[in-house]
């Protein structure tokens, strides 16, 4: 030791004697240290850093220079003389408080240090500074987690980035054990409120790299994260508008996909493996936003699958919520999701069987749906849709492929039991009934009326007459078309090539007033009348046969009216409404309308049209 380090060794201790902390020897002293702390020799600059501690608080107009003089100690081109620096950091603070926050920065920044022996140094004084306020230093490392809301460059960025890996997994490795029963260990506290609403900030403005190891490794071990906290449906609501905000942009590139994969599954850990948030939550968020066939297809069919299980698991979770907890969901809940889950079950069965993956996940998320869709089918007024017991269907076969284990037996069962009587239902609502019409099914809501209005029925009180045997041959026509109700279709000539429509006549009743007229296979097969026997046997004679004779004026001709008289007929009326008579057959009216004329040759009078 030369002299000039003994006579600053000797001022200063005479400066710890003196009890007037606020001597001119005590200033005397502090002046001195910040004096060789500049100094090129590094034996007084350590000695600077170990004893401005000593008179730091004593003279507020000299804080300021002492304060520098530590951090220009911790930048020293020597190792020693830098760990004095950071030691001396820690004694500052524990001397003076309002220094905590500045200092934690600059220990924060001086984790970036390359040498491991000096980053141990920094670590034991950020857990010094956690021991002096751990709400202030938990904010000032926080800070350093949060990302900025403005725009930097790309190397400032590469800074902040590293840096937050080094504060992260200081508070994982360094600081957890402290956090937890220490700093944390009663709820409510402004330490907690501090990092909880910090590290909940990071994840809003964070991306996925550091999100995992923040919840599992920092917000999931402290006590106030219990089953159905307010902390933890916090948590919950961050991490389901991160899925959902990700769903909306519309990209299917696999950092998108994996992006949205990556915050619901953290939200799935957060409320059905943790079971610090409500599961109600959770499984309004799968039924409303990722339930859908244009989501689901977003996502490979491995992925499919595992979004399939959670749904379930899901509501499985809200099952046992109901039977635990009422008060968090209650049945009416219950019920209402499992409608969600059941009614979007084909999008599910469908992926499950596109995965071709037959795994033990696979079935047993199969069995979890088939249950779901049983429990409601008992428990509710509930038919299986057609499409979801056709979906349900196609498992038949593997199942029944299926060996001992994976449930086989009860999935078995259960897709009998579902499917048989949707599927019968279906396959006898089908078939075509007599009138050639199709039913629908019957879970299917009615069809809705077309608003079209009715054909009105001809009056058919007053049958036409015509005077030509041409009225007379379409009489049969009439009769159908007044029987069946139907409109008669107009006349067209048919080419040979030509077939002609069939028309189904519609059935009526036999009653003594209206008969259907036989047909005319029936009446030419009959014995021919006498009249038209003695008019077959005058071939040749003269003379005409009167068609229209009727001595009745009220009863209609044989052969019907002509033009004029059937003008008079409308006019005269009809009094009395009895039956229409049998109209003769058209055998018996070609053979009275034929007759011989005067040269000896066969003449058929035909009546106009």
């Amino acid at each position: 030791m030369d002299d000039q380090e003994s006579q600053i060794h000797q001022l200063v201790e005479s400066a710890e004697r003196e009890k007037d902390r606020g001597s001119e020897l005590r200033r005397d002293a502090l002046t001195k240290l910040i004096e060789v702390a500049h100094s090129s020799n590094s034996q007084l600059k350590c000695y600077a850093a170990n004893h401005i501690r000593y008179f730091f608080n004593d003279f507020p107009d000299l804080e300021e220079d002492a304060i520098n003089v530590v951090y220009d100690l911790c930048e020293d081109q020597d190792s020693r003389v830098r760990i004095e620096g950071y030691r001396a950091i820690s004694s500052v603070s524990s001397v003076e408080h309002k220094w905590v926050k500045r200092n934690s920065d600059v220990l924060v920044q001086l984790l970036q240090s390359d040498e491991p022996e000096e980053v141990a140094v920094v670590k034991t004084a950020l857990c010094d500074h956690l021991d002096m306020d751990p709400g202030v230093t938990l904010g000032v490392l926080c800070d350093q987690i949060i990302p900025p809301e403005y725009a930097i460059d790309e190397e400032e960025q590469q800074i902040r980035d590293r840096l937050r890996s080094l504060v992260i997994a200081f508070l994982k490795v360094d600081a957890a054990e402290a956090i937890i029963r220490k700093y944390t260990k009663t709820p409510g506290t402004n330490t907690e409120n501090v990092l909880v609403s910090q590290l909940l900030m990071a994840i809003k403005r964070l991306e996925t790299r550091d999100v995992e190891v923040i919840i599992k490794d920092l917000l999931l071990m402290m006590p106030c994260y219990i089953p159905g906290s307010a902390r933890g449906m916090d948590l919950l609501h961050v991490l389901i508008d991160k899925a959902r905000s990700s769903l909306n942009v519309k990209s299917n590139d696999l950092g998108s996909i994996k992006t949205i994969d990556f915050y619901i599954s953290l939200a799935h850990f957060v409320a059905i493996q943790k079971r610090v948030a409500s599961p109600v939550v959770l499984l309004r968020f799968y039924c409303t936003s990722l339930m859908g066939k244009p989501v689901l297809q977003r996502f490979s069919p491995e992925e499919q699958l595992v979004l399939a299980g959670r749904v379930v698991e899901a509501l499985e979770a809200c099952e046992d919520e109901n039977r635990l907890r009422p008060q968090i969901c209650s049945h009416e809940q219950l019920s209402f999701f499992r409608r969600q889950v059941v009614d979007g079950a084909p999008n599910l069965l469908e992926a499950l069987h596109d995965t071709k993956l037959e795994s033990s996940t696979m079935w047993d998320t199969l069995r979890s749906l088939l249950l779901a869709c049983k429990r409601r089918k008992e428990r509710e007024d509930w038919v299986v849709p057609f499409n979801l017991a056709t979906s349900i269907s196609r498992f038949q076969t593997q199942a029944e492929q299926l060996g001992p284990g994976n449930n086989s037996d009860e999935i078995r069962v259960l897709i009998r039991s579902l499917t048989e009587t949707s599927m019968s239902q279906a396959s006898s609502s089908t078939t075509v009934d007599g009138d050639g019409l199709y039913e629908r099914p019957a879970h299917l809501p009615a069809r809705p009326q077309l608003g079209r209005p009715l054909l009105k029925r001809p009056d058919m009180s007053r049958p036409p007459h015509t005077s030509t045997s041409g009225a007379v041959s379409n009489s049969r026509s009439a009769i159908q078309t007044r029987d069946s109700g139907s409109v008669a279709l107009p006349k067209r000539s048919l080419s040979s090539g030509e077939a002609v429509p069939y028309i189904k006549r519609a059935k009526t009743e036999f009653t003594e007033e209206r008969q259907l007229t036989p047909s005319l296979l029936s009446r030419m097969t009959m014995p021919i009348s006498g009249d038209a026997e003695k008019a077959s046997r005058k071939r040749g004679g003269a003379g005409k046969i009167r068609t229209d004779d009727s001595s009745e004026p009220d009863k209609h001709p044989m052969s019907g009216y002509s033009i004029k008289g059937a003008a008079a007929h409308a006019e005269r009326g009809e009094e009395s409404r009895e039956p229409t008579p049998r109209t003769s057959s058209l055998l018996d009216r070609m053979n009275r309308s034929e007759g011989v004329d005067g040269g000896g040759k066969w003449k058929r009078h035909r009546g106009k049209a």
